[in-house]
């Protein structure tokens, strides 16, 4: 007699709404963190300005008058300092993005159902989280050299500001990114841009005592606002910091609505 065949199915089980999420970011910190070079990179002209350009300017220029206070170089320079950091931080993380097409993680990647708003959103949260591990470590390295004068209050806004602006770099950087698909030209715009930004802003002297035309320019510098931004609400408090913080905030959100758009473009085109 024969055997009866029966055959059962069932749907399977369904996915948690989140559940790909913590795979993504596991995937980008190690992504970012295994680059040993690019981090490097990313920490050495921080550093470099911290330890050099600092303590020699600094005995060369002992007072600065800023916005009607005098205040020690050391402490006028520590804004450019992050800043710096917040910039390379973010051009690498913006480099991830063509090493994972150069080595063809990104065609294996769209490959799965995975969705875009979670791919963004793991990239935004561990590239801002490297940058500001960067700028964090450059701060407690600062704070160990240097003797700040900042209240609790200043502190708070400080970090606020900072954290703000690795927002608005990392996706102003990650929109770049995901925008060119030339990693060749990304490199040079990466390279060129972070000397650019940080000298055509109020860095080693107020806006005052610039030129003209450079004045002109920092009016349209992203990182004017991180830097006067981390100045005002380190010596005076949130609230005369709160212009350039709005400034940040937008400039997140109008980055990452770019990057998320190219994203959608980039990923259909493999």
């Amino acid at each position: 007699m024969a055997a009866k065949l029966t055959f059962a199915s069932t749907p399977p089980a369904a996915r948690a709404r989140g559940a790909d999420l913590p795979a993504v970011l596991y995937r980008e910190y190690a992504l970012l963190a295994r680059n040993r070079a690019y981090l490097i990179l990313g920490l050495t002209p921080m550093l470099v300005y911290l330890l050099l350009v600092n303590t020699s300017l600094s005995n060369l220029v002992q007072v600065v008058d800023y916005r009607g206070l005098d205040v020690r170089f050391s402490v006028f320079l520590l804004p450019m300092t992050l800043a710096m950091s917040v910039v390379s931080a973010a051009g690498t993380s913006g480099t991830a993005v063509f090493q994972e097409e150069l080595s063809g993680v990104a065609t294996q990647l769209w490959s799965y159902p995975l969705r875009r708003s979670r791919f963004l959103l793991g990239k935004l949260i561990a590239g801002v989280s490297l940058v500001l591990g960067q700028s964090l470590l450059g701060l407690g390295v600062a704070a160990f050299i240097f003797d700040f004068p900042f209240t609790p209050e200043g502190w708070v806004g400080l970090l606020t500001t900072l954290a703000l602006a690795a927002l608005a770099f990392n996706g102003l950087y990650l929109a770049v990114a995901m925008t060119i698909t030339d990693f060749q030209a990304f490199m040079v715009i990466s390279n060129v841009s972070i000397p650019v930004l940080v000298f055509s802003a109020p860095s080693l002297y107020t806006v005052d005592s610039m030129p003209l035309v450079l004045q002109w320019v920092s009016a349209v510098n992203p990182l004017t606002y991180a830097i006067n931004g981390m100045r005002d609400a380190a010596l005076f408090g949130f609230a005369d910091a709160w212009q350039e913080m709005l400034v940040l905030a937008v400039m997140a959100i109008i980055s990452y609505g770019v990057g998320g758009r190219a994203l959608l473009n980039r990923a259909r085109n493999m």
